[in-house]
C-alpha cells in the first residue's frame, strides 16, 4: 500500500512540473559465504555419471517377504514380516468378512460402523483418540468393504507399544456414542447427494442396482442410499460389530522393524483377552445371478456434459476362482494395461477418451466385470460400438504372442511394487487373509502367471467376453446420445436416476411401479430390521 501510495505522489509531482525526489543508492551486495578449502566439492545433477542411464540387464527380480506365523492363546492369528531397512512398523488387524458377506444388513450399515470404530471407546472420547494418535506420530485408520473389516497403524518402532494399546482399544471397546453417529449420518447424508454430481459415481451405482438388482448384497454402493443413512440405529452399528468382529474372523499382520520374539509378547498383552460375542458370523459369499438384473440390454442415466460415462458390463468370477491368473491375463490383454485392445483403440486410435480399461471385481463373491470409458459425448455410440467389437475380437482370434507375452511381463513387473513400504506389505498380506490364502501365495504367483497360455485367454474371452451378454450403462446427456444408441440398435432403454433406480419408480415416490430389475416392482429389497439384542 505504502508503494502505491508512493507512486501516485511521484505521478501527481512530476505531472506538476516538480522534479521528483532522489533516489537512495542500491544496497550493496552481500559478500561471498566462505567455503573452507578441505570441504569437498558438491555433486550435483548434471555430474557426468548421469549422463548414461544404466543399461536394463533383462531380469527383475522379485523377492516374495517372508512370513512368519503364531498364535496368541486366544487363537487370533499372527503374521509377521520383518524389515529393518527403516524403524518403522505398520500393524493391521484384518477381519475376514465384510459388507457383502452379510445379506441382511441395511444397505449402508456395514461400512458406516466401519467409519464409526475410531469415534470413541471404553476409555477415549474420539478427540482424545486423535490426540493420542497424534501425540505419538500414527498414522491409523478403520475400515469395512466388500469382503473385509478391521484397524491398522503405522508408527516408529519405538513408539509401537502405545500405538498397539490405542489399535486394540479402537478394535476391541468401540463405544458407538449417539453423538458421533449422528455426526457422521449428516456427513454421509451430504455425502450421497453430492454422488448425484459426480458422473463416475453415478454409473458405479446404476451398474449395481441394474446388474445385481436391490435384493443381492452387490445391489448398492457400501454406503447405500440416503434413506438407508436416515433410518440407520445404533443398534444396527453395534449389531455390526458384534457380527464382524471375533477371533475365529481376524488374524493380525505385522510388517517392520520388528521380530516375532518381541512381537508376540506385546500383542498377547493388547490382544490375548478378546473373546468376541457369540452371535459372530462366519464368511458365506453371495451367489452370483446368472444375468443381469435388469431385462433391458442398454441402461441410461441423464445427466448433461462434454462427456458420457459408458460401462459395458456382466456379472464376473469370485477371486476363488480357479484359474485366478488366467483370468488376470486375459483382462490385461482386453484392457487392464496402457497398451490394452480397448484403450489402444478408443483412445490411441478414435481420440474418444483419455483413458479406457477393464477389470473383473474379484470379490468372496462374484462381483461384476466391465469395460469403462468416459468419452466425448457426441462419439458414445461409436465408443460403445468399438469396445463391443474388441470383446468380440478377443473371443475370435484370441491374442498374439505378443500381447500375451506383454500382458505376462506387465504383470510381473507390477509385483514388486505391492512391497514398497512396510505398510504395503501388510496390505498385501492382508489379501491372503481376507481370500484364504496360503502364506506363499506371492512366492508362486509369478510361475503361475507365466503358465498361462494364448488358449486359457481364448477360453476366459469365450465364456465372458461375448458382447451379447453384455448390460449396456451409459451416463450422458440424453438428447445428444440416445439418438446414438438408438442407431446401434441395442432395444429398448432401461432410464435410471443418479442412484440407479428406475424413473417409473422414483416417480412413484416408492410406490409400486411396472417393474424393477426384472422383478415386480412391489417386491424390492427391504432393509433388514434392526436386531435385538
Amino acid at each position: 500500500m505504502k508503494r502505491a501510495l508512493g507512486l501516485v505522489g511521484l505521478a501527481l509531482l512530476v505531472a506538476c512540473g516538480g522534479a521528483p525526489p532522489p533516489q537512495p543508492p542500491p544496497a550493496a551486495a552481500p559478500p561471498p559465504i566462505p567455503v573452507a578449502a578441505s570441504e569437498a566439492p558438491r555433486v550435483t545433477p548434471d555430474a557426468p555419471f548421469r549422463h548414461t542411464p544404466p543399461a536394463p540387464d533383462g531380469k527383475v527380480q522379485f523377492t516374495a517377504p517372508k512370513v512368519s506365523e503364531a498364535k496368541l492363546k486366544n487363537g487370533l492369528r499372527v503374521l509377521v514380516v520383518e524389515r529393518h531397512d527403516l524403524p518403522i512398523v505398520s500393524a493391521r488387524l484384518v477381519v475376514s468378512v465384510g459388507a457383502g458377506d452379510v445379506p441382511d444388513a441395511r444397505p449402508g450399515v456395514m461400512s458406516f460402523f466401519g467409519s464409526m470404530l475410531e469415534q470413541g471407546t471404553k476409555k477415549r472420547s474420539a478427540l482424545q483418540l486423535s490426540d493420542d494418535f497424534e501425540a505419538i506420530g500414527a498414522h491409523h485408520g478403520a475400515w469395512v468393504d466388500w469382503d473385509s473389516a478391521g484397524v491398522s497403524l503405522r508408527v516408529l518402532s519405538e513408539r509401537l507399544d502405545a500405538g498397539l494399546e490405542l489399535m486394540a482399544d479402537v478394535a476391541l471397546a468401540p463405544t458407538f456414542p449417539e453423538a458421533e453417529i449422528e455426526r457422521l449420518r449428516a456427513r454421509r447424508i451430504a455425502g450421497i447427494q453430492a454422488e448425484k454430481s459426480s458422473p463416475g459415481t453415478i454409473a458405479s451405482n446404476t451398474v449395481a442396482a441394474a446388474l445385481f438388482g436391490r435384493g443381492h448384497p452387490y445391489g448398492h454402493s457400501l454406503t447405500g442410499e440416503e434413506a438407508d443413512a436416515k433410518k440407520l440405529t445404533r443398534a444396527e452399528v453395534v449389531r455390526a460389530y458384534e457380527r464382524l468382529f471375533a477371533p475365529k474372523n481376524a488374524a493380525l499382520i505385522v510388517a517392520g522393524d520388528v521380530t516375532p520374539a518381541a512381537l508376540l509378547p506385546k500383542l498377547e498383552a493388547a490382544f490375548g483377552a478378546w473373546k468376541g460375542k457369540p452371535g459372530a458370523v462366519t464368511r458365506k459369499p453371495p451367489k452370483a445371478p446368472a444375468k443381469a438384473a435388469t431385462d433391458k440390454r442398454v441402461v441410461f442415466v441423464d445427466r448433461p456434459g462434454a462427456q458420457s460415462q459408458i460401462q459395458i458390463v456382466r456379472p464376473g468370477v469370485p477371486h476363488s476362482v480357479k484359474d485366478r491368473e488366467a483370468f488376470v491375463v486375459a483382462n490385461a490383454i482386453l484392457g487392464g494395461m496402457f497398451s490394452s485392445r480397448v484403450n489402444m483403440n478408443l483412445r490411441e486410435k478414435n481420440s474418444y477418451t483419455y483413458g479406457a480399461r477393464s477389470y473383473f471385481s474379484m470379490r468372496h463373491g462374484a462381483g461384476p466385470f466391465l469395460v469403462a470409458a468416459a468419452v466425448f459425448a457426441d462419439k458414445t455410440g461409436p465408443a460403445i460400438k468399438e469396445a463391443l467389437s474388441e470383446l468380440d475380437g478377443l473371443r475370435r482370434d484370441g491374442p498374439t504372442e505378443e500381447e500375451l507375452s506383454l500382458a505376462k511381463e506387465s504383470i510381473r513387473l507390477a509385483m514388486p511394487g505391492r512391497f514398497e513400504s512396510v505398510a504395503d506389505v501388510a496390505a498385501a498380506i492382508s489379501d491372503l487373509v481376507v481370500h484364504d490364502m496360503p502364506i506363499d501365495d506371492y512366492e508362486k504367483r509369478s510361475a503361475r502367471i507365466e503358465a498361462v497360455t494364448a488358449d486359457d485367454v481364448k477360453r476366459v474371452a469365450l465364456e465372458y467376453f461375448g458382447s451379447d451378454a453384455m448390460t449396456i450403462v451409459v451416463v450422458g446427456e440424453k438428447a445428444t446420445v440416445l439418438p446414438q444408441i438408438d442407431a446401434l440398435g441395442l432395444g429398448a432403454i432401461d432410464e435410471r436416476d443418479a442412484y440407479g433406480n428406475p424413473l417409473a419408480a422414483a416417480a412413484t415416490d416408492g410406490k409400486p411401479a411396472a417393474a424393477t430389475d426384472g422383478k415386480p416392482a412391489a417386491a424390492p429389497a427391504k432393509p433388514a430390521a434392526p436386531t435385538k439384542k
